[in-house]
């Protein structure tokens, strides 16, 4: 499991928000790209483990006609999202809340897109998680799911790796899943769910 610091301390969660920035604007600009190119213009985004929201706002400054929910466990980092919003001056449409991606605090087809990002390895129940995040998603709605996988020489480099699930565990969640049984894409360091 990862560190436990992440949910506390502030000065880990920071030193963790300025590492992730990058990768965390990266994957807003995809998603960016790829909803874009499906036609998306406006609804209701979630992120699910929001952490420092660096990939929900860059959603939400690229479509200025959505809402945007980010939920996380830590409050350090959700404090961080909040700021990041008011600096932006998004924080009449972004939203942070603690909130547990195995509990899902939002009725059934809440959202037209949600989002997980690098989270998976994080939750003690993640086939939970992975069926509270298809129970809020709308029919026809968006969904993109990436996570770290455990492979060869990276989890002798980063611990992160070390935690995450390999090939063989992934495929096996996503059938347990009730998510449709759609092909999923895994690279060396990658793995993800898209629909």
């Amino acid at each position: 499991m990862a560190d436990d610091n992440i949910f506390s301390d502030d000065e880990f969660a920071q030193r963790y928000a300025d590492k992730h920035q990058k990768m965390a604007k990266n994957f807003g600009v995809e998603y960016t790209r790829k909803l874009t190119a499906r036609g998306f213009t406006e609804g209701k985004i979630l992120d699910v483990g929001c952490g420092f929201g660096g990939t929900l706002l860059t959603l939400a400054e690229n479509f200025p006609d959505a809402q945007c929910v980010g939920i996380d466990m830590s409050d350090p980092l959700l404090e961080l999202a909040r700021q990041a919003a008011e600096a932006q001056g998004l924080e009449q449409r972004v939203v942070f809340e603690k909130a547990d991606g195995q509990e899902i605090p939002y009725p059934d087809d809440s959202f037209d897109v949600v989002i997980s990002t690098n989270v998976v390895h994080h939750v003690a129940d993640p086939l939970a998680m992975l069926n509270e995040i298809e129970r809020v998603l709308a029919p026809g709605g968006m969904l993109y799911i990436a996570d770290i996988r455990r492979s060869g020489l990276a989890g002798f480099f980063d611990k992160a790796f070390r935690e995450a699930m390999s090939y063989p565990e992934v495929l096996a969640l996503l059938y347990q899943a009730k998510l449709p049984k759609e092909p999923f894409t895994s690279g060396f360091l990658w793995w993800r769910y898209e629909r």
